[in-house]
């Protein structure tokens, strides 16, 4: 049997693709020119060819470039077009934004909630949160996807010093921290205008059209642990979900 093949380190296949985007935006590879080979790729940045290829995927996937057979890698486009499409298959993926993408912290601090931020959060006026407020980029040239606010319990705000926290979804580190298990979660969407403390580092109108998602995490006694608010401009990111009738069991 042949020994598998390991999966390149999520950094190094992200760092290579970064460096391609930069090369494309500042026109050192042009529109309508070729990439390097793959062979020409592997060995600049020493890497396995599999490495190689999930950053040109990255990069296809941004609609950069195409590949075609027996030619390469052709640049299409200098700057990845706006719209981010999360496709999910399952509820984990459902519950967690896509792995191409990563939030850039802004600033945290200790939050109460009034009665509005109760509201909407769902919780008690006046419990106390650590509040993560964080741009979600798909990479750091395109425009933002949008902006999130995590609101996690007070003694769990060390999350925000592990290396992985913009990249790993936050109720994930808080279980490998603290072994806090999520019982149950809830998304809401909903459509509302862009709030005018978060429109200007987006890029966009106070008031424009946004899209709002809303995750609630719940551990052991129904107890709220987090809550993630993230609201993307108009046109930035879509959800797509394929569902397949399942067939009943023989009896």
């Amino acid at each position: 049997m042949a020994p598998k093949t390991p999966k390149p380190r999520s950094s190094r296949y992200r760092d290579i693709a970064t460096r391609l985007q930069r090369d494309i935006r500042l026109g050192k590879v042009e529109v309508g020119n070729l990439l390097p080979t793959e062979t020409e790729l592997m060995a600049r940045y020493s890497a396995s060819r599999q490495t190689v290829r999930e950053a040109l995927r990255i990069l296809r996937d941004q609609g950069l470039i195409v590949r075609r057979a027996g030619l390469g890698s052709v640049v299409i486009a200098s700057e990845p077009p706006v719209l981010f499409t999360h496709s999910v298959t399952s509820l984990g993926e459902w519950l967690r934004y896509s792995n191409e993408t990563y939030r850039d912290v802004a600033a945290t601090r200790d939050v109460v909630a009034d009665r509005a931020l109760a509201a909407l959060l769902k919780c008690e006026p006046g419990k106390h949160w650590f509040l993560i407020e964080a741009i979600r980029r798909a990479d750091q040239f395109a425009a933002p996807l949008g902006w999130t606010e995590i609101y996690v319990l007070r003694k769990f705000a060390p999350v925000v010093k592990r290396n992985d926290h913009g990249r790993t979804p936050v109720h994930e580190q808080i279980a490998k921290m603290f072994g806090q298990i999520t019982e149950h979660a809830q998304m809401e969407i909903f459509v509302r205008g862009m709030p005018p403390s978060i429109a200007k580092p987006l890029g966009v109108k106070t008031g424009s059209p946004a899209l709002t998602v809303i995750r609630r995490y719940y551990g052991v006694q129904d107890e709220l642990f987090e809550v993630t608010v993230t609201t993307h401009p108009e046109g930035r990111y879509t959800y797509t979900m394929d569902m397949h009738r399942a067939l009943r069991p023989p009896l």
